[in-house]
Protein backbone atom coordinates (compact mmCIF):
# COMPACT_ATOMS: atom_id res chain seq x y z
CA UNK A 1 0.00 0.00 0.00
CA UNK A 2 2.99 2.17 1.24
CA UNK A 3 4.70 1.84 -2.77
CA UNK A 4 1.69 3.22 -4.37
CA UNK A 5 1.73 6.62 -2.11
CA UNK A 6 4.05 7.92 -4.66
CA UNK A 7 5.03 11.81 -4.23
CA UNK A 8 2.60 12.75 -6.94
CA UNK A 9 0.01 10.88 -5.67
CA UNK A 10 0.34 11.98 -2.80
CA UNK A 11 0.53 15.83 -3.95
CA UNK A 12 -3.04 15.02 -4.99
CA UNK A 13 -3.97 13.79 -1.82
CA UNK A 14 -2.67 16.20 0.10
CA UNK A 15 -5.15 18.93 -2.22
CA UNK A 16 -7.91 16.95 -1.67
CA UNK A 17 -7.52 16.60 2.05
CA UNK A 18 -6.81 20.58 1.90
CA UNK A 19 -10.44 21.00 -0.27
CA UNK A 20 -12.30 18.85 1.96
CA UNK A 21 -10.85 20.52 5.14
CA UNK A 22 -11.94 23.83 3.91
CA UNK A 23 -15.59 22.30 3.22
CA UNK A 24 -15.84 20.76 6.73
CA UNK A 25 -14.53 23.87 8.67
CA UNK A 26 -16.48 26.23 6.52
CA UNK A 27 -20.01 24.10 7.61
CA UNK A 28 -18.68 24.11 10.99
CA UNK A 29 -19.38 27.45 10.55
CA UNK A 30 -22.60 27.29 9.25
CA UNK A 31 -23.94 25.51 11.71
CA UNK A 32 -22.46 27.24 14.58
CA UNK A 33 -24.76 30.02 13.18
CA UNK A 34 -27.39 28.37 11.83
CA UNK A 35 -27.86 26.82 15.75
CA UNK A 36 -29.11 29.86 16.67
CA UNK A 37 -30.91 31.37 14.09
CA UNK A 38 -34.32 30.50 14.52
CA UNK A 39 -33.53 31.25 18.35
CA UNK A 40 -32.92 34.95 17.12
CA UNK A 41 -35.52 35.26 15.10
CA UNK A 42 -38.25 33.98 18.03
CA UNK A 43 -36.43 36.40 20.24
CA UNK A 44 -37.22 38.97 17.90
CA UNK A 45 -40.58 38.08 17.30
CA UNK A 46 -41.48 37.51 20.90
CA UNK A 47 -39.94 40.33 21.77
CA UNK A 48 -41.91 42.74 19.83
CA UNK A 49 -45.31 40.61 20.56
CA UNK A 50 -45.07 40.84 24.43
CA UNK A 51 -43.58 44.98 24.17
CA UNK A 52 -47.34 45.56 22.70
CA UNK A 53 -49.72 42.78 24.98
CA UNK A 54 -47.46 42.32 28.08
CA UNK A 55 -44.46 44.60 28.71
CA UNK A 56 -43.73 42.89 32.08
CA UNK A 57 -42.52 40.21 30.26
CA UNK A 58 -39.61 41.60 29.32
CA UNK A 59 -36.57 42.35 31.31
CA UNK A 60 -33.87 45.08 31.91
CA UNK A 61 -31.94 43.75 29.21
CA UNK A 62 -34.83 43.40 26.36
CA UNK A 63 -35.04 39.70 26.93
CA UNK A 64 -38.08 37.42 27.08
CA UNK A 65 -38.70 33.85 28.34
CA UNK A 66 -38.75 31.20 25.77
CA UNK A 67 -41.74 29.65 27.33
CA UNK A 68 -43.28 32.71 26.40
CA UNK A 69 -42.74 32.39 23.06
CA UNK A 70 -44.81 29.27 22.56
CA UNK A 71 -47.77 31.02 21.71
CA UNK A 72 -49.86 30.64 18.32
CA UNK A 73 -49.29 33.99 17.15
CA UNK A 74 -45.36 33.89 17.50
CA UNK A 75 -45.16 30.32 16.02
CA UNK A 76 -47.35 31.33 13.24
CA UNK A 77 -45.23 34.11 12.23
CA UNK A 78 -41.74 32.49 12.87
CA UNK A 79 -42.92 29.66 10.56
CA UNK A 80 -43.65 32.32 7.49
CA UNK A 81 -39.98 33.88 8.56
CA UNK A 82 -38.14 30.52 8.40
CA UNK A 83 -39.36 29.82 5.32
CA UNK A 84 -38.69 33.28 3.39
CA UNK A 85 -35.16 32.61 5.28
CA UNK A 86 -34.85 29.35 3.58
CA UNK A 87 -36.06 30.85 0.33
CA UNK A 88 -33.37 33.62 0.67
CA UNK A 89 -30.62 31.32 1.56
CA UNK A 90 -31.68 29.04 -1.68
CA UNK A 91 -31.11 32.04 -4.40
CA UNK A 92 -27.67 31.69 -5.13
CA UNK A 93 -28.75 27.91 -6.48
CA UNK A 94 -29.99 30.09 -9.86
CA UNK A 95 -26.28 31.14 -10.44
CA UNK A 96 -25.59 26.94 -10.76
CA UNK A 97 -28.67 26.52 -13.50
CA UNK A 98 -26.16 25.05 -15.94
CA UNK A 99 -25.15 25.28 -19.53
CA UNK A 100 -22.39 22.46 -20.68
CA UNK A 101 -20.82 21.16 -24.08
CA UNK A 102 -22.00 17.44 -24.61
CA UNK A 103 -19.25 15.16 -24.34
CA UNK A 104 -17.24 13.72 -27.05
CA UNK A 105 -18.96 10.64 -28.30
CA UNK A 106 -16.91 7.34 -27.68
CA UNK A 107 -14.92 9.30 -25.04
CA UNK A 108 -13.82 6.96 -22.64
CA UNK A 109 -12.66 9.56 -20.60
CA UNK A 110 -16.01 11.56 -20.43
CA UNK A 111 -18.21 8.65 -20.35
CA UNK A 112 -15.98 8.09 -16.94
CA UNK A 113 -15.89 11.41 -15.56
CA UNK A 114 -19.89 11.04 -16.73
CA UNK A 115 -20.81 8.26 -14.12
CA UNK A 116 -19.17 9.70 -11.03
CA UNK A 117 -22.24 9.88 -8.46
CA UNK A 118 -21.54 13.35 -8.08
CA UNK A 119 -21.27 14.98 -11.14
CA UNK A 120 -24.39 17.08 -10.94
CA UNK A 121 -22.23 19.34 -8.60
CA UNK A 122 -19.40 19.74 -11.44
CA UNK A 123 -21.62 21.21 -14.42
CA UNK A 124 -20.97 25.37 -13.49
CA UNK A 125 -23.61 28.20 -14.71
CA UNK A 126 -22.38 31.54 -14.17
CA UNK A 127 -19.60 30.17 -11.42
CA UNK A 128 -17.90 28.14 -14.25
CA UNK A 129 -16.98 31.54 -15.96
CA UNK A 130 -16.17 32.65 -12.48
CA UNK A 131 -13.83 29.96 -11.70
CA UNK A 132 -12.00 30.32 -15.43
CA UNK A 133 -11.17 33.96 -14.62
CA UNK A 134 -10.80 34.29 -11.11
CA UNK A 135 -9.48 30.72 -9.55
CA UNK A 136 -11.19 28.81 -7.07
CA UNK A 137 -8.49 30.81 -4.33
CA UNK A 138 -10.63 33.97 -4.87
CA UNK A 139 -13.66 32.79 -4.86
CA UNK A 140 -13.66 30.50 -1.98
CA UNK A 141 -12.03 33.62 0.11
CA UNK A 142 -15.00 36.21 -1.33
CA UNK A 143 -17.66 33.58 -0.32
CA UNK A 144 -16.08 33.21 3.55
CA UNK A 145 -16.24 36.84 4.10
CA UNK A 146 -19.16 37.32 2.51
CA UNK A 147 -20.46 34.66 4.82
CA UNK A 148 -18.62 35.90 7.42
CA UNK A 149 -19.90 39.25 7.04
CA UNK A 150 -23.94 37.85 6.93
CA UNK A 151 -22.98 36.53 10.63
CA UNK A 152 -21.68 40.05 11.67
CA UNK A 153 -24.93 41.77 10.44
CA UNK A 154 -27.34 39.80 11.84
CA UNK A 155 -26.38 39.51 15.08
CA UNK A 156 -25.59 43.30 15.06
CA UNK A 157 -29.24 43.67 14.01
CA UNK A 158 -30.72 41.48 16.56
CA UNK A 159 -28.47 43.09 19.25
CA UNK A 160 -29.71 46.82 18.51
CA UNK A 161 -33.33 45.42 18.58
CA UNK A 162 -34.93 47.90 16.49
CA UNK A 163 -38.67 47.38 15.04
CA UNK A 164 -39.22 44.71 12.58
CA UNK A 165 -35.95 43.29 13.54
CA UNK A 166 -36.68 39.80 12.73
CA UNK A 167 -37.41 40.82 9.21
CA UNK A 168 -34.29 43.64 8.80
CA UNK A 169 -32.38 40.28 9.66
CA UNK A 170 -33.63 38.43 6.98
CA UNK A 171 -31.74 40.68 4.27
CA UNK A 172 -27.97 39.28 5.47
CA UNK A 173 -28.89 36.55 2.87
CA UNK A 174 -28.11 39.28 0.78
CA UNK A 175 -24.40 38.98 1.94
CA UNK A 176 -24.66 35.48 0.38
CA UNK A 177 -25.92 36.51 -3.02
CA UNK A 178 -22.89 38.23 -3.58
CA UNK A 179 -20.46 34.95 -2.51
CA UNK A 180 -22.59 32.49 -3.17
CA UNK A 181 -23.14 30.97 0.35
CA UNK A 182 -22.77 27.27 1.22
CA UNK A 183 -24.64 26.11 -2.10
CA UNK A 184 -21.86 27.28 -4.36
CA UNK A 185 -18.94 27.05 -1.92
CA UNK A 186 -19.47 23.32 -2.17
CA UNK A 187 -20.32 23.25 -5.67
CA UNK A 188 -17.26 25.20 -7.04
CA UNK A 189 -14.93 22.84 -4.52
CA UNK A 190 -16.61 19.96 -5.37
CA UNK A 191 -15.76 21.04 -9.36
CA UNK A 192 -11.91 21.21 -8.69
CA UNK A 193 -11.83 17.76 -6.14
CA UNK A 194 -12.98 16.04 -9.30
CA UNK A 195 -10.50 17.73 -11.67
CA UNK A 196 -7.96 16.76 -9.33
CA UNK A 197 -8.78 13.26 -8.23
CA UNK A 198 -8.65 10.26 -10.21
CA UNK A 199 -12.56 9.37 -11.40
CA UNK A 200 -12.28 5.75 -9.45
CA UNK A 201 -11.25 7.43 -6.57
CA UNK A 202 -13.73 10.12 -6.78
CA UNK A 203 -16.55 8.92 -5.37
CA UNK A 204 -15.15 7.28 -2.47
CA UNK A 205 -13.42 10.72 -1.37
CA UNK A 206 -16.77 12.29 -1.48
CA UNK A 207 -18.47 9.86 0.63
CA UNK A 208 -15.68 10.55 3.28
CA UNK A 209 -15.35 14.32 2.74
CA UNK A 210 -19.27 14.24 3.04
CA UNK A 211 -19.00 12.40 6.54
CA UNK A 212 -16.55 14.93 8.24
CA UNK A 213 -18.92 17.35 6.52
CA UNK A 214 -21.77 16.20 8.99
CA UNK A 215 -19.44 15.23 12.01
CA UNK A 216 -18.71 19.21 11.56
CA UNK A 217 -22.63 19.70 12.12
CA UNK A 218 -22.17 17.55 15.06
CA UNK A 219 -20.23 19.72 16.71
CA UNK A 220 -21.59 22.70 15.36
CA UNK A 221 -24.99 21.96 16.97
CA UNK A 222 -23.08 20.72 20.14
CA UNK A 223 -21.75 23.69 20.90
CA UNK A 224 -24.80 25.38 20.12
CA UNK A 225 -26.88 23.44 22.56
CA UNK A 226 -24.38 24.89 25.72
CA UNK A 227 -23.79 28.38 23.94
CA UNK A 228 -27.49 29.03 22.95
CA UNK A 229 -29.11 30.20 25.96
CA UNK A 230 -27.03 32.77 27.63
CA UNK A 231 -24.11 33.36 25.11
CA UNK A 232 -26.26 33.45 22.39
CA UNK A 233 -23.39 36.44 20.59
CA UNK A 234 -20.11 34.14 21.85
CA UNK A 235 -21.66 31.68 19.91
CA UNK A 236 -22.17 33.52 17.02
CA UNK A 237 -18.75 35.53 17.18
CA UNK A 238 -17.20 31.57 17.04
CA UNK A 239 -18.65 31.24 13.92
CA UNK A 240 -17.11 34.79 12.37
CA UNK A 241 -14.13 33.31 13.66
CA UNK A 242 -14.30 30.17 11.83
CA UNK A 243 -15.18 31.14 8.59
CA UNK A 244 -12.33 33.98 8.92
CA UNK A 245 -9.91 30.89 10.04
CA UNK A 246 -11.25 28.69 7.08
CA UNK A 247 -10.47 31.93 5.01
CA UNK A 248 -6.90 31.71 5.90
CA UNK A 249 -6.81 28.49 4.98
CA UNK A 250 -8.12 29.15 1.53
CA UNK A 251 -5.66 31.45 0.88
CA UNK A 252 -3.30 28.04 0.52
CA UNK A 253 -5.35 26.99 -2.55
CA UNK A 254 -2.88 27.23 -5.36
CA UNK A 255 -3.53 29.61 -7.48
CA UNK A 256 -4.35 27.88 -10.83
CA UNK A 257 -6.78 25.71 -9.30
CA UNK A 258 -10.23 26.05 -10.24
CA UNK A 259 -9.36 27.64 -14.08
CA UNK A 260 -9.61 26.31 -17.78
CA UNK A 261 -6.03 25.86 -17.87
CA UNK A 262 -3.18 27.19 -15.74
CA UNK A 263 -2.47 30.89 -16.35
CA UNK A 264 0.28 33.06 -14.88
CA UNK A 265 0.41 34.21 -11.53
CA UNK A 266 2.39 36.16 -9.60
CA UNK A 267 2.04 34.21 -6.14
CA UNK A 268 3.26 30.02 -6.23
CA UNK A 269 1.41 27.45 -4.80
CA UNK A 270 2.06 25.88 -1.57
CA UNK A 271 1.11 22.80 -2.29
CA UNK A 272 2.92 21.52 -5.61
CA UNK A 273 1.86 19.73 -8.05
CA UNK A 274 3.13 17.41 -10.63
CA UNK A 275 2.17 16.79 -14.42
CA UNK A 276 3.47 13.47 -15.02
CA UNK A 277 0.68 11.27 -13.13
CA UNK A 278 -2.44 12.88 -15.54
CA UNK A 279 -0.15 13.40 -18.29
CA UNK A 280 -1.98 10.31 -20.32
CA UNK A 281 -4.97 10.54 -19.39
CA UNK A 282 -8.09 13.51 -18.26
CA UNK A 283 -11.02 13.56 -16.19
CA UNK A 284 -12.78 15.92 -18.37
CA UNK A 285 -13.92 16.58 -21.57
CA UNK A 286 -11.73 20.02 -21.52
CA UNK A 287 -8.39 19.36 -23.15
CA UNK A 288 -6.16 21.00 -20.31
CA UNK A 289 -5.45 20.14 -17.25
CA UNK A 290 -5.29 21.54 -13.49
CA UNK A 291 -1.94 19.81 -12.60
CA UNK A 292 0.11 20.69 -15.75
CA UNK A 293 3.17 22.82 -14.74
CA UNK A 294 4.03 26.03 -16.26
CA UNK A 295 7.15 25.41 -18.86
CA UNK A 296 9.03 28.41 -19.55
CA UNK A 297 6.77 31.54 -20.92
CA UNK A 298 3.00 30.47 -21.34
CA UNK A 299 1.83 30.89 -25.07
CA UNK A 300 -0.85 34.37 -25.57
CA UNK A 301 -3.82 32.39 -25.43
CA UNK A 302 -3.22 30.92 -22.48
CA UNK A 303 -2.24 34.56 -20.37
CA UNK A 304 -4.72 35.75 -18.32
CA UNK A 305 -7.45 37.23 -19.94
CA UNK A 306 -9.36 40.49 -19.49
CA UNK A 307 -12.28 40.02 -17.55
CA UNK A 308 -15.55 39.57 -19.64
CA UNK A 309 -19.16 40.49 -19.16
CA UNK A 310 -20.59 37.78 -17.04
CA UNK A 311 -24.20 38.31 -18.47
CA UNK A 312 -23.77 36.62 -21.76
CA UNK A 313 -22.68 33.45 -19.41
CA UNK A 314 -25.55 33.57 -17.09
CA UNK A 315 -28.37 34.30 -19.05
CA UNK A 316 -27.16 31.67 -21.41
CA UNK A 317 -27.28 28.83 -18.57
CA UNK A 318 -30.16 29.97 -17.49
CA UNK A 319 -31.93 30.20 -20.92
CA UNK A 320 -30.59 26.22 -21.21
CA UNK A 321 -32.01 25.70 -18.04
CA UNK A 322 -35.69 26.78 -18.67
CA UNK A 323 -35.72 25.04 -21.84
CA UNK A 324 -35.21 21.61 -20.91
CA UNK A 325 -38.39 21.68 -18.66
CA UNK A 326 -40.15 22.25 -22.02
CA UNK A 327 -38.80 18.77 -23.39
CA UNK A 328 -39.26 16.95 -20.17
CA UNK A 329 -42.29 15.04 -20.92
CA UNK A 330 -39.83 13.85 -23.88
CA UNK A 331 -37.67 12.05 -22.09
CA UNK A 332 -37.98 8.09 -22.11
CA UNK A 333 -38.28 6.18 -18.76
CA UNK A 334 -36.80 5.70 -16.53
CA UNK A 335 -34.80 8.87 -17.15
CA UNK A 336 -37.96 11.09 -16.49
CA UNK A 337 -38.87 8.91 -13.51
CA UNK A 338 -35.66 9.82 -12.13
CA UNK A 339 -36.00 13.67 -12.61
CA UNK A 340 -39.17 13.67 -11.51
CA UNK A 341 -38.26 11.58 -8.35
CA UNK A 342 -35.36 14.41 -7.77
CA UNK A 343 -38.36 17.17 -7.57
CA UNK A 344 -40.81 14.78 -5.70
CA UNK A 345 -37.96 14.60 -3.03
CA UNK A 346 -36.43 17.69 -3.35
CA UNK A 347 -39.93 19.29 -2.51
CA UNK A 348 -40.25 16.92 0.17
CA UNK A 349 -36.47 17.15 1.72
CA UNK A 350 -37.17 21.01 2.66
CA UNK A 351 -39.56 19.66 5.23
CA UNK A 352 -36.41 19.79 7.31
CA UNK A 353 -36.59 23.69 7.25
CA UNK A 354 -38.98 22.96 10.00
CA UNK A 355 -37.22 20.55 12.33
CA UNK A 356 -36.12 22.96 15.06
CA UNK A 357 -39.34 24.76 15.21
CA UNK A 358 -41.34 21.64 15.28
CA UNK A 359 -39.51 19.67 17.51
CA UNK A 360 -39.34 22.81 19.97
CA UNK A 361 -43.34 22.84 19.83
CA UNK A 362 -43.96 18.70 19.64
CA UNK A 363 -41.75 18.05 22.92
CA UNK A 364 -42.36 21.38 24.40
CA UNK A 365 -38.56 21.71 24.34
CA UNK A 366 -36.13 24.77 24.47
CA UNK A 367 -34.64 25.29 21.26
CA UNK A 368 -31.16 24.90 22.81
CA UNK A 369 -32.20 21.29 23.30
CA UNK A 370 -33.42 20.60 20.14
CA UNK A 371 -29.68 21.31 19.22
CA UNK A 372 -28.76 18.29 21.24
CA UNK A 373 -31.27 16.44 18.63
CA UNK A 374 -30.06 18.10 15.60
CA UNK A 375 -26.28 16.88 16.50
CA UNK A 376 -27.53 13.60 17.29
CA UNK A 377 -29.33 14.01 13.00
CA UNK A 378 -25.67 14.77 11.74
CA UNK A 379 -24.01 12.19 13.75
CA UNK A 380 -26.41 9.43 12.32
CA UNK A 381 -26.13 10.94 8.66
CA UNK A 382 -21.80 10.90 9.43
CA UNK A 383 -21.96 6.80 10.28
CA UNK A 384 -24.06 6.51 7.52
CA UNK A 385 -21.61 8.13 4.70
CA UNK A 386 -19.02 7.00 6.14
CA UNK A 387 -20.24 2.96 6.11
CA UNK A 388 -21.83 2.93 2.68
CA UNK A 389 -18.99 2.43 0.73
CA UNK A 390 -17.76 -0.91 3.05
CA UNK A 391 -21.39 -2.10 2.96
CA UNK A 392 -21.25 -1.35 -0.94
CA UNK A 393 -18.56 -3.07 -1.76
CA UNK A 394 -18.27 -6.20 0.80
CA UNK A 395 -22.09 -6.57 0.73
CA UNK A 396 -24.61 -5.48 -1.93
CA UNK A 397 -22.35 -5.40 -4.82
CA UNK A 398 -21.60 -9.21 -4.39
CA UNK A 399 -25.08 -9.96 -3.44
CA UNK A 400 -26.20 -8.38 -6.74
CA UNK A 401 -23.11 -8.97 -8.87
CA UNK A 402 -25.18 -11.59 -11.16
CA UNK A 403 -28.25 -9.05 -12.39
CA UNK A 404 -28.16 -8.72 -15.75
CA UNK A 405 -28.88 -4.50 -15.05
CA UNK A 406 -25.39 -4.43 -14.00
CA UNK A 407 -24.33 -5.17 -9.97
CA UNK A 408 -24.26 -1.13 -10.18
CA UNK A 409 -27.41 -0.43 -10.49
CA UNK A 410 -28.66 -3.14 -8.99
CA UNK A 411 -26.75 -1.57 -5.95
CA UNK A 412 -28.42 1.38 -6.26
CA UNK A 413 -31.76 0.87 -6.81
CA UNK A 414 -31.85 -0.77 -4.04
CA UNK A 415 -30.02 1.75 -2.04
CA UNK A 416 -33.29 4.20 -3.22
CA UNK A 417 -35.42 2.22 -2.27
CA UNK A 418 -34.57 1.25 1.49
CA UNK A 419 -33.95 5.51 1.18
CA UNK A 420 -37.25 6.17 0.74
CA UNK A 421 -38.65 3.64 2.83
CA UNK A 422 -36.57 5.13 5.98
CA UNK A 423 -37.35 8.32 4.87
CA UNK A 424 -41.40 7.86 4.12
CA UNK A 425 -41.61 6.01 7.91
CA UNK A 426 -39.21 8.54 9.87
CA UNK A 427 -41.48 11.36 8.67
CA UNK A 428 -44.96 9.36 9.44
CA UNK A 429 -43.37 8.38 12.72
CA UNK A 430 -42.62 12.25 13.67
CA UNK A 431 -45.66 13.42 13.88
CA UNK A 432 -46.86 10.53 16.47
CA UNK A 433 -46.97 11.91 19.90
CA UNK A 434 -45.27 8.69 21.16
CA UNK A 435 -42.93 10.26 23.82
CA UNK A 436 -39.30 11.66 23.65
CA UNK A 437 -37.98 8.44 22.79
CA UNK A 438 -39.84 7.57 19.41
CA UNK A 439 -39.37 10.95 18.45
CA UNK A 440 -35.96 10.67 18.50
CA UNK A 441 -36.24 6.67 16.95
CA UNK A 442 -38.30 7.79 14.06
CA UNK A 443 -36.16 10.81 13.28
CA UNK A 444 -32.75 8.08 13.51
CA UNK A 445 -34.99 6.24 10.88
CA UNK A 446 -35.55 9.40 8.72
CA UNK A 447 -31.59 10.12 8.38
CA UNK A 448 -30.72 6.41 7.70
CA UNK A 449 -31.80 7.58 4.52
CA UNK A 450 -29.14 10.10 3.46
CA UNK A 451 -27.39 8.21 0.60
CA UNK A 452 -31.05 8.56 -1.53
CA UNK A 453 -29.28 11.34 -3.71
CA UNK A 454 -26.40 9.99 -4.67
CA UNK A 455 -27.63 6.64 -5.83
CA UNK A 456 -30.31 8.47 -7.33
CA UNK A 457 -27.79 10.72 -9.47
CA UNK A 458 -25.65 6.95 -10.44
CA UNK A 459 -28.73 5.29 -11.70
CA UNK A 460 -30.05 7.83 -13.67
CA UNK A 461 -26.46 7.84 -15.59
CA UNK A 462 -26.07 4.24 -15.87
CA UNK A 463 -29.75 4.26 -17.36
CA UNK A 464 -29.59 6.44 -19.84
CA UNK A 465 -30.84 5.50 -23.11
CA UNK A 466 -28.00 4.79 -26.17
CA UNK A 467 -26.72 8.15 -27.33
CA UNK A 468 -28.89 10.34 -24.61
CA UNK A 469 -27.27 13.78 -23.85
CA UNK A 470 -25.95 12.92 -20.45
CA UNK A 471 -25.41 16.99 -20.21
CA UNK A 472 -29.23 17.66 -20.80
CA UNK A 473 -29.96 15.09 -17.66
CA UNK A 474 -27.51 17.15 -15.41
CA UNK A 475 -29.26 20.36 -16.61
CA UNK A 476 -32.52 18.37 -15.82
CA UNK A 477 -31.96 17.60 -12.27
CA UNK A 478 -30.35 20.86 -11.45
CA UNK A 479 -33.25 22.60 -12.43
CA UNK A 480 -35.41 20.44 -10.42
CA UNK A 481 -33.26 20.52 -7.75
CA UNK A 482 -33.09 24.19 -7.55
CA UNK A 483 -37.30 24.40 -8.09
CA UNK A 484 -37.41 21.97 -5.37
CA UNK A 485 -35.37 24.10 -2.76
CA UNK A 486 -36.84 27.91 -3.74
CA UNK A 487 -40.66 26.31 -3.72
CA UNK A 488 -40.02 23.62 -0.88
CA UNK A 489 -39.03 26.30 1.73
CA UNK A 490 -42.27 28.51 1.65
CA UNK A 491 -44.50 26.06 1.13
CA UNK A 492 -43.54 23.77 4.08
CA UNK A 493 -43.72 27.00 6.14
CA UNK A 494 -47.06 27.58 4.72
CA UNK A 495 -48.52 24.67 5.84
CA UNK A 496 -47.12 24.40 9.31
CA UNK A 497 -48.29 28.11 9.51
CA UNK A 498 -51.95 26.93 8.94
CA UNK A 499 -51.17 24.21 11.52
CA UNK A 500 -50.20 26.16 14.42
CA UNK A 501 -52.77 28.62 13.90
CA UNK A 502 -55.48 26.01 14.07
CA UNK A 503 -54.29 24.36 17.41
CA UNK A 504 -53.49 21.11 15.31
CA UNK A 505 -50.20 20.50 16.49
CA UNK A 506 -49.79 17.79 19.04
CA UNK A 507 -47.65 18.11 22.14
CA UNK A 508 -45.69 14.87 24.19
CA UNK A 509 -44.58 16.36 27.19
CA UNK A 510 -44.57 19.66 29.50
CA UNK A 511 -42.02 22.25 28.81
Amino acid sequence: MLERLTPKRTTVYASTILLGAILTLANLGTILHKSSRVYLFQQALCLDYHRHHNPANVSSRGHVEERLCKVPAIQAELSTIDGLDGFLQNLPRMYLLSFSQPSTPGSDEALLMESVLVIALLILGLYKELLQQYGLRRLVILSLCCSALAVLYSISIFWLHPSWTAHTALLSSFFDLIGGGDIVRITIVSKCIADILPADELTNAYNYISGFYFLASVCGSAIGSVLLNDHVYILNSLSIACYLVTACLASTIPANYGRESRLEDDSQPLIHSSHEDFSSRSLSPSPTRLLTPPTGTPPPELRRRKPKSLFPPLLESWSTSFSSILTLFAVPNPTFAVVLVFLLYGLAARIEILLPQYTSLALNWPLANVNRILALKALVSAVILFALPTIRKRYLEPRYANKASGSSIAVDLFIIKISLVANTVGILGLVIPAGVFFFILWLCVYTSGVGLLDSLTSYGVYTLPPGADVAGFYVRTGFMNTIAALVGAPLWSWAFRLVVQNGWLSKTVEF
